[in-house]
């Protein structure tokens, strides 16, 4: 159980060279696919919660991730448990009262850079994004500040404008494209 603060931005090109150049080493590509979940008691968009069960090759991780706190980077609580059994999991949560509402997939390329982990994502039907994010493992909040402006710099290093820095979850994305595509209609 930890907390992640991360930052991510829509991109044109691949950064991976310029990772490496800058000092990053590569780490592995993956395929993720994500699973959302929504409950009929709890409406964990409105909460600023998520549920999401997430398929790597044969590994499954189920995870919470807790309402937003500060500014400027999404920092939130992250509660993952690893799951043997897929269609068990997914069979557990829907007698629960939960059903699937979205499904993320992206191809991951992943990067560490002085410490944090830098991820080129091409995400089905939204593009490509470089997400750069550190896990807090027991730091305090007075910490977050420092790891912020870590964030920022290695943004910085890559030629991302700060202001092309976005919060915003690929969830979050998705639900709005979703919804803006409805309303075109």
């Amino acid at each position: 159980m930890g907390r992640e603060v991360e930052v991510k931005a829509e991109v044109e090109e691949d950064l991976s060279e310029k990772i490496t150049e800058a000092g990053g080493r590569y780490l592995r590509e993956v395929f993720q696919e994500d699973f959302y979940f929504r409950h009929p008691c709890r409406d964990l968009a409105e909460r600023d919660e998520a549920l999401r069960l997430r398929r790597e090759g044969e590994k499954y991780t189920l995870t919470f991730k807790g309402r937003r706190v500060g500014t400027g980077t999404k920092m939130r609580e992250e509660i993952e448990v690893g799951v043997s059994d897929l269609e068990g999991a997914v069979a557990l949560l829907e007698r629960l009262g939960f059903e699937k509402a979205f499904v993320i997939r992206k191809r991951r390329r992943e990067f560490l850079m002085e410490g944090v982990l830098v991820s080129m994502d091409d995400v089905e039907g939204l593009g490509r994004f470089v997400e750069i994010e550190v896990l807090m493992e027991g730091e305090s909040l007075e910490h977050a500040g420092s790891l912020k402006d870590k964030l920022f710099e290695i943004s910085q290093k890559l030629g991302i404008d700060r202001e092309k820095l976005t919060t915003e979850s690929y969830l979050e994305m998705l639900v709005s494209k979703s919804s803006s595509s409805k309303h075109r209609r």
